[in-house]
């Protein structure tokens, strides 16, 4: 089968746009979107305490936000640029991890795909350093770490898959999902049935085990996130709402995988890829091929036997292992250079151009959003300003609702703590006699307040509610936020 190689240039074009398209969101938080969204809020408020375990989730994008909290501070611009670069990170995986299986110009077009699909350029804006996008970059460097180390037998090989199968799992519990196929193609596949008689193998196990375990120990202790994960399972589901799980995941692929599988899908029936084997190396693309199917078939079970609840958004690491397999199935005509250089860079180069100038245009002049563009900062000031009219020091906690709290909270300085209501329970640094002691700002609106407070705050003492009315950030809509608050009084220092 006649394969042309994507010249110089070519790949050079196919970087640049790649490059701007993982810089697009970042670009829209320097103009338009500056604020982070609520999922980013929760996790740097958290992050400022380190926790060995959350109220909800492993607490490996709690630690990533709460580094890039210390050291560049809250701002969504900030938050989503460290995202993109470990996005960036995971592709070099995923294109290192292809060239073990396929050509060169194969790792390099679904690495481009896959780096340039809507998931990748515009889930950062509502979900930077979130558990999904981080999986992003340790699925892949799983793969090729074992792939590399079971090939080469060598213990630093071994010793980094251990490390980054550690760091999935204290990302996401489902990184069991890929263990799970990983497992199946070792099993399946002689050539990698052999690991199991090396020592390198129960060294990575042991790396991994150790890096979890204070996690693992800690959730024994404190089993607030693992109850919230069981959460996620519902026996009593009905057959229908099974089924929508399986259609979540559909959905998932169906929008986040563009362009990327339509370019494919197009491409194959006019005859510029084709159905074909240009592996460098067979076993490597087997493995990944049955690791895809095998993860695949373990979360359709889990979906329709133990009713897992799955969201579309929690697609994006299956449609990654998806892009791994495909890829050395594909082979290239002898038009493929020129309609990858000619027609699929410049389309995508273009498409997100004109998204980005649309999404900045609407934003600024003509619509609003009112979290990304939310006025975080200043209602914190505002709110401090008035809570030291009237006591001596404090507070020690923002706590209220979830979409309101965290994003004031994180602002109004390191030395307050920010939990929502429900986070209360499960927040192992949450401290009652420090909030008796310093005060708090109770950030909710009626008429659930009084409700929300004997429910989380029993026998807590509150002001009559104030509030303060800011315009949204960087629109010209004239759109205003209001963010209502009440005081609990200090009791160690009130003027």
């Amino acid at each position: 089968m006649p394969i042309q190689e994507i010249s110089g240039p070519g790949r050079r074009r196919a970087l640049g746009v790649l490059g701007l398209a993982l810089l697009l969101p970042v670009l829209l938080t320097v103009l338009v979107f500056p604020t982070a969204m609520y999922d980013t809020r929760e996790l740097i408020a958290w992050g400022r305490e380190f926790p060995i375990v959350t109220p909800f989730h492993p607490p490996m994008m709690v630690w990533v936000g709460g580094i890039v909290d210390r050291l560049f501070g809250t701002s969504a611009v900030v938050m989503v640029l460290a995202g993109q670069i470990l996005i960036a990170v995971g592709l070099i995986y995923c294109y290192r991890t292809l060239l073990l299986a396929t050509t060169r110009d194969n790792a390099l077009l679904f690495t481009f795909l896959y780096g340039t699909s809507s998931y990748a350029v515009f889930a950062p804006l509502s979900f930077a350093l979130n558990a999904d996008i981080l999986q992003l970059t340790s699925w892949p460097a799983v793969i090729f770490y074992f792939l590399q180390a079971a090939r080469s037998n060598r213990l630093r090989y071994w010793i980094a898959f251990g490390f980054w199968s550690a760091v999935a799992a204290l990302t996401k519990y489902n990184a069991v999902v890929l263990f799970f196929g990983m497992a199946s193609s070792i099993l399946l596949l002689p050539a990698y049935r052999i690991v199991l008689r090396r020592p390198g193998f129960y060294a990575a196990i042991a790396t991994g085990a150790a890096l979890v375990l204070p996690h693992a120990v800690a959730v024994l202790r404190h089993r607030a996130a693992f109850e919230y994960g069981l959460d996620h399972f519902d026996f009593q589901n009905p057959f229908f709402q099974r089924i929508n799980g399986v259609a979540e995941l559909a959905v998932g692929y169906l929008t986040f995988a563009i362009p990327g599988y339509a370019i494919v899908a197009i491409s194959l029936w006019k005859g510029y890829l084709t159905i074909g084997s240009p592996q460098r190396d067979r076993t490597p693309a087997q493995f990944l091929f049955f690791t895809a199917v095998s993860a695949h078939i373990m979360l359709i079970i889990l979906v329709m036997l133990t009713g897992l609840n799955f969201l579309a958004r929690f697609a994006a690491p299956y449609i990654m292992l998806t892009f791994l397999a495909v890829a050395p199935l594909i082979g290239w005509s002898e038009h493929c250079k020129r309609w990858f250089d000619t027609r699929v860079v410049p389309f995508i180069g273009g498409l997100y151009l004109i998204a980005g100038i649309a999404v900045a245009i609407i934003f600024t002049g003509f619509a609003s959003h009112s979290a990304m563009q939310e006025p975080s900062a200043e209602a914190a000031r505002l709110i401090l300003k008035d809570w030291h009219s009237k006591y001596a020091c404090g507070p020690a906690y923002f706590i209220g609702g979830r979409q309101g709290v965290y994003g004031v909270g994180i602002e109004a300085g390191r030395d307050v703590t920010t939990l929502a209501y429900r986070e209360i329970a499960g927040a192992t640094w949450y401290d009652d006699s420090r909030l008796r002691a310093k005060g708090a700002v109770v950030m909710d609106t009626d008429p659930e307040f009084k409700e929300r407070m004997l429910k989380f705050l029993p026998g807590k003492t509150y002001s009559a509610e104030s509030s303060v009315t800011i315009p949204l950030r960087r629109t010209w809509t004239g759109k205003q936020r209001t963010f209502p608050y009440h005081f609990i009084a200090p009791q160690d220092c009130q003027r």
